[in-house]
């Protein structure tokens, strides 16, 4: 998504090439005063050309703290902000904007509900921590028209010995994230004081169908892989959540 909104920029800048007008120089690539609050899609290109403070003033207006605000527009983040559209079942219009790891090594998500023709407030948000790098997210769909989040290798604890990271699935009821599916995806140790081998259990998901997810994990030692084992997670509509069955080994 960044690269295709930096394309689009570059499309812009290469039109003005052509009908020769200076990109540089007198003329200024941007915007002029507020980013208004407006269509999300319109919102999201307006992030890419303005400036900082412009950023800054966007995100506080839709309800984002001040301090978060603040540090994720920071020159050398705010061009990592992102905001989607986000699907669901209910008649109102929801999107999410991603904000990149900076305060307190935290990265954001925060839903945005339309609260008017093309006005937008946060109404909910999760602090995703970056101790082991960058969080990722993306959107999946259970059916049309339904989308979820997909959380992945956000850190959940790390000490002598130990690094875990976990992955999560958030629905949007009502304008909140409610956890669905929650597990380690990355685990981490190795021997500090009794120099034994580090191991290193990496997963990844594959979703098979509409609320079917098959989850691989790989087990390495000292950099060499060991086994692969894979587990389905599947919907109980009963819990309203997905449930995994038991690890089987991978044959070779």
């Amino acid at each position: 998504m960044k690269f295709l909104r930096l394309l689009q920029l570059a499309l812009v800048l290469a039109s003005f090439s052509l009908l020769g007008l200076p990109v540089f120089g007198q003329y200024r690539v941007g915007i002029s005063g507020s980013i208004p609050i407006d269509k999300l899609e319109s919102m999201d290109y307006a992030l890419v050309i303005a400036d900082p403070a412009q950023r800054l003033d966007l995100l506080k207006r839709l309800g984002i703290h001040a301090d978060v605000a603040e540090a994720a527009t920071s020159p050398r983040f705010s061009h990592d902000i992102e905001i989607r559209p986000l699907h669901t079942r209910s008649k109102k219009r929801y999107g999410i904007i991603s904000l990149p790891c900076r305060i307190q090594n935290q990265a954001f998500l925060y839903v945005l509900e339309e609260v008017g023709t093309d006005a937008w407030h946060t109404v909910d948000h999760v602090a995703l921590d970056c101790f082991h790098g960058t969080p990722t997210y993306r959107l999946i769909s259970f059916a049309p028209g339904e989308d979820a989040v997909f959380v992945e290798h956000a850190n959940s604890g790390h000490g002598t010995g130990t690094v875990e990271d976990e992955a999560t699935i958030y629905t949007i009821v009502n304008g909140r994230m409610h956890e669905v599916l929650s597990t380690k995806d990355y685990r981490y140790t190795w021997g500090f004081t009794d120099g034994s081998p580090a191991v290193e259990e990496n997963s990844s998901f594959l979703q098979i169908s509409g609320r079917v997810i098959e989850e691989t994990r790989i087990t390495s030692q000292d950099g060499v892989p060991l086994r692969a084992e894979r587990r389905i997670w599947r919907w109980e509509p009963t819990q309203a959540a997905f449930k995994a069955t038991p690890f089987s080994i991978v044959s070779k």
